[in-house]
């Protein structure tokens, strides 16, 4: 009996615990982080309060009148969104990149592209000169999204100049 006692106290608490989260209001914290995070999406203000009231169902239209509750739940929505929005990018920049090395004498132009095994050996020529040849050193699989753009820019120069040399013997 006393065991049982103590199961129904620790439940009753967790519930009431639950309930004070979801009444607390958002934390500074909180605020910083949701800022950030609808800035790096490109929101502007108008565009965050917009959000805000569709997500709350029109209670409130501004991220300083949400619960802790709430806010820990649209950071975790909106963290997920721009993950995968990022990963996306990303993978649209390495095969871009990639496209690119095709055109550049000695990366991977004129070679096959065909069989899988291929492409996996122009990926490795691509990841070495990333590791040479680039101010970061590192694979292009590890590069963060600034570091991508760079080394785009930088193969496209390259690429740019070999055309131009080609274009000029051609003449």
């Amino acid at each position: 009996m006393a065991g049982e006692s103590k199961r129904t106290f620790r439940r009753t608490l967790k519930k009431r615990i639950m309930k004070t989260m979801k009444e607390r209001p958002v934390t500074p914290q909180q605020l910083k982080a949701l800022h950030a995070t609808f800035h790096s999406m490109g929101y502007d203000d108008d565009d965050r309060h917009d959000f805000v009231t569709q997500y709350t169902n029109g209670r409130v239209s501004s991220t300083k009148d949400l619960t802790m509750h709430e806010a820990r739940n649209l950071l975790e929505q909106l963290n997920g969104e721009n993950k995968k929005k990022r990963q996306e990018e990303s993978k649209a920049l390495c095969r871009s990149i990639y496209s690119l090395s095709m055109r550049i004498s000695f990366l991977n132009k004129d070679y096959p592209a065909e069989t899988e095994e291929d492409r996996q050996m122009n990926f490795a020529k691509i990841n070495i000169f990333c590791r040479q040849r680039t101010k970061f050193r590192k694979n292009l699989t590890v590069m963060t999204m600034e570091e991508l753009k760079e080394v785009k820019k930088q193969m496209e120069a390259i690429a740019r100049k070999e055309e131009q040399e080609l274009n000029n013997k051609k003449k």
